[in-house]
């Protein structure tokens, strides 16, 4: 298993500065099909660092955003034609029993949901049931997916700082809403990048790793 993945993640944002998206998902599905990496390792090493280099300067924003976008959907496209290995690593790690159902959204106005979707991949792996709602989800939303899927798990994914000023409110108004037995965690780049715990956020648990996730799936059964 590669332990240096300086130049797994230039060739990809390499690919991504350009726009190829062929050569960017041969790339990384090869490294997933060769054994060369897993799932978590080419998400956490490869994909999000390849994310975080994409920079758009703050006065040609209106002008340039396209480009991040663009960039961003061919992440996206690599995500979901990894499915396949974030299956095979899930039977690969045999875990006996289901660690519980999890609901992963954002809330309303946060936009950037990979970092979430990976979370999804990664609960699977550990043996999770998994709901991905996504971007942009008001709270009453929320409620009635909660209502509905009764999951175990609410993981709630910030990615701009500027959502972390609600994310409070937002804990605080669906712990009168759902069930006390739901745990509410939170994740995302904005917490990372702050530094905040999930007693911030009167939430139970942070997770922002695979390791997060897979000590609370071994917690939970």
């Amino acid at each position: 298993m590669a332990d240096d993945f300086s130049v797994h993640l230039e060739t990809v944002a390499r690919h991504l500065d350009h726009f190829a998206k062929d050569e960017a998902m041969a790339y990384c599905i090869g490294l997933l099909e060769e054994g060369a990496l897993t799932v978590p390792l080419l998400y956490e090493n490869v994909l999000a660092p390849a994310l975080n280099k994409i920079i758009v300067p703050r006065p040609q924003e209106d002008r340039l955003i396209w480009r991040e976008h663009a960039m961003t959907a061919i992440v996206r496209s690599i995500i979901e034609c990894a499915r396949p290995y974030v299956m095979r690593e899930k039977e690969r790690a045999g875990a006996k029993g289901s660690a519980g159902r999890v609901l992963l959204v954002c809330p309303e106005e946060e936009y950037h949901e990979l970092g979430i979707r990976m979370g999804e991949d990664f609960f699977t792996i550990a043996g999770f049931e998994t709901f991905f709602v996504g971007a942009n989800t008001p709270q009453e939303n929320i409620v009635s997916a909660v209502e509905t899927l009764r999951p175990d798990i609410v993981d709630i994914g910030v990615s701009n700082f500027l959502n972390l000023v609600q994310l409070k409110k937002i804990v605080a108004q669906l712990r009168q809403l759902i069930d006390a037995r739901v745990l509410i965690a939170v994740s995302g780049g904005a917490l990372v990048r702050s530094g905040k715990t999930a007693g911030d956020f009167n939430a139970d648990i942070l997770v922002n790793s695979f390791a997060d996730i897979l000590a609370l799936g071994e917690a939970r059964r």
